[in-house]
């Protein structure tokens, strides 16, 4: 019988456990949750991940300047901050994230219900799908004048369940509560390898996803639909991935 080692995050909820899974038997660990952005198909997909953080980095105002990180994920881009020299803080409201991030500034919250305070930027990294625009940005004019996205959106109408935030809606609530986008950059052909990556591996990993997390062969099979469902909305543009800075007025 095959011995499995303890998997620290086998309880993180699912589909985030399975994608942990499959990086760590491929690449031999797991630093980052977000998409890459890759040069080139073959890429390795912990390089691709690392453009990613390096390109948000980039934006950011010289430490030690105070920035809020908006769902931290596994920390890496939160402890590269600390590391930096910013005066940095993390937060997410899943309390598993929490306690496997100890020793770094993570509180656990959600973002709708942070009290103000006084950052010099919010970071969203691929956490701003999961909050409601309007009470993002509401809760973000109490916080810091300067708002820093990476995220996907929907960039066409559509009528799905659990479908991405509208990208002209995004824009549009930003502007109502006085921020000021300043600049876009269209990541969407960079970003859309990471789903092939996976798409690539889902059935391939089928047997050790279903005896080492514990999930139904069903659940494989429902995300192996999704993958290739969504990888289409990227292709037909329905979907698209953007860096977005914003500066409120």
């Amino acid at each position: 019988m095959r011995r499995v080692p303890p998997l620290p995050y086998k309880d993180f909820y699912y589909p985030l456990n399975v994608f942990m899974h499959i990086l760590t038997h491929e690449e031999g660990g797991v630093r980052y949750l977000h998409y890459g952005l890759f040069t080139h198909p073959d890429e390795r997909i912990a390089d691709a991940q690392e453009r990613s953080t390096e390109l948000l980095l980039a934006r950011l105002p010289p430490p030690p300047a105070r920035l809020l990180d908006v769902g931290v994920g596994l920390g890496t881009t939160l402890a590269r901050l600390v590391d930096l020299g910013y005066d940095a803080t993390g937060i997410t409201p899943d309390q598993k994230q929490v306690a496997m991030l100890a020793g770094l500034p993570v509180e656990c919250i959600r973002f709708e219900d942070y009290p103000p305070s006084s950052f010099d930027a919010i970071v969203f990294q691929e956490s701003s799908q999961y909050i409601e625009s309007n009470a993002l940005f509401s809760r973000a004019r109490e916080l810091a004048p300067r708002v820093i996205v990476l995220d996907e959106f929907s960039l066409r109408p559509i009528d799905a369940p659990g479908a991405l935030h509208s990208f002209a809606g995004f824009l549009d609530t930003a502007s109502r509560h006085d921020f000021r986008l300043i600049e876009e950059v269209d990541l969407s052909a960079q970003a859309a390898p990471t789903i092939d990556y996976f798409n690539a591996r889902l059935a391939r990993y089928r047997a050790p996803l279903i005896q080492d997390l514990g999930i139904t062969g069903e659940q494989v099979d429902d995300l192996i639909a999704s993958g290739v469902r969504y990888r289409e909305f990227y292709r037909d543009g329905t979907y698209g991935y953007r860096l977005l800075q914003f500066m409120r007025s």
